[in-house]
C-alpha cells in the first residue's frame, strides 16, 4: 500500500516536472518565433535583456533532462533509505524480543542465587551466635 501510495506521488511529480519543462519549450519556442522577426524592431537596450533571457531560456531546457534524471535517483536513493530503515526496526524488533525470552528464562536462576546468598548469610550469623565464647570454655 505504502509503495502504491510513493509511486503516485511519484508519478504525479515526474508529470509536473514534464509539464513545466513542455511549458517552458513552449515560451521559448513562442518567444523565439516571435522575437526573431522582432527583435530588429526593438531598440537595443530592450534586445539585448530579450536574447539573454531566450538564452538562458534554452539552457534552462538543456539541463532539464539531467535534473530530472538526478531527481529520479534522488528519489530512488531515499526510497531504498527508508527500506533499510525498515529492515533494522524489524532486527531491533527480533533481538528485542530474543532478550526478553532470555531475561524471562534467567528470573528463576536470579532468584535461586537471591535464596542461596540468604541461606548463607543465615547459615554464617547461626554459626557465628553458637560458637562459645573462648573464655567460657568448661573442661
Amino acid at each position: 500500500m505504502a509503495d502504491q501510495g510513493d509511486t503516485h506521488r511519484y508519478g504525479l511529480l515526474q508529470s509536473a516536472m514534464e509539464e513545466l519543462l513542455e511549458g517552458t519549450r513552449a515560451v521559448a519556442n513562442l518567444v523565439g518565433s516571435v522575437g526573431g522577426g522582432v527583435l530588429g524592431a526593438i531598440p537595443d537596450p530592450v534586445s539585448a535583456p530579450v536574447t539573454r533571457m531566450l538564452t538562458s531560456l534554452q539552457q534552462l531546457i538543456e539541463l532539464a533532462p539531467p535534473f530530472i534524471a538526478e531527481f529520479d535517483v534522488l528519489v530512488e536513493e531515499l526510497h531504498a533509505q527508508r527500506l533499510t530503515v525498515q529492515a533494522l526496526q524489524a532486527e531491533l524488533l527480533a533481538f528485542d524480543h530474543q532478550l526478553d525470552v532470555l531475561e524471562k528464562s534467567l528470573a528463576p536462576l536470579e532468584s535461586w542465587t537471591q535464596q542461596w546468598a540468604r541461606l548463607g548469610q543465615s547459615l554464617t550469623q547461626t554459626l557465628h551466635s553458637a560458637e562459645p565464647e573462648p573464655g567460657s570454655l568448661a573442661d
